[in-house]
């Protein structure tokens, strides 16, 4: 028998975002119990849970609840990622800035906007130089 990579591939972009909100929910577990708040460690976990239970029974039925799971298993569904990772990015920017902004208009040092600022610039510098070298 032999084993199709495309399958295990597709296969663990299924699993993946599902994996990982339930790791993110368990984490929200160890965080707000070691602060002694079990009725928040409960709630995130909860949320976290119904979270992939949608995205799981809903993927089959729904494009968009596939594309959050990480179902790009075509060029239409990756261009679809790309884009709204582009729109998302832009958005995340202008929220930024407008922290950042807004802090020092109000006479404070713009931290941590200017922290987040920096990061996602540098972020964005490496990433331009590295996936235009690439192809």
């Amino acid at each position: 028998m032999s084993i199709d990579h495309k399958s295990e591939a597709t296969r663990g972009q299924r699993w993946g975002v599902p994996a990982l909100g339930l790791a993110i929910g368990v984490g929200y577990i160890a965080i707000f119990l070691a602060r002694n708040d079990p009725g928040m460690a409960a709630t995130g976990f909860v949320i976290m849970a119904v979270y992939v239970l949608i995205l799981v029974t809903a993927s089959r039925r729904s494009e968009a609840a596939a594309l959050l799971r990480g179902e790009t298993t075509d060029e239409r569904r990756h261009a679809i990622n790309q884009r709204a990772s582009a729109f998302t990015m832009n958005v995340l920017v202008l929220v930024l800035l407008t922290g950042f902004v807004t802090e020092l208009i109000r006479g404070n040092s713009g931290h941590p906007w200017d922290v987040l600022c920096g990061v996602t610039g540098l972020v964005y510098i490496a990433a331009t130089i590295y996936f235009s070298r690439r192809g």
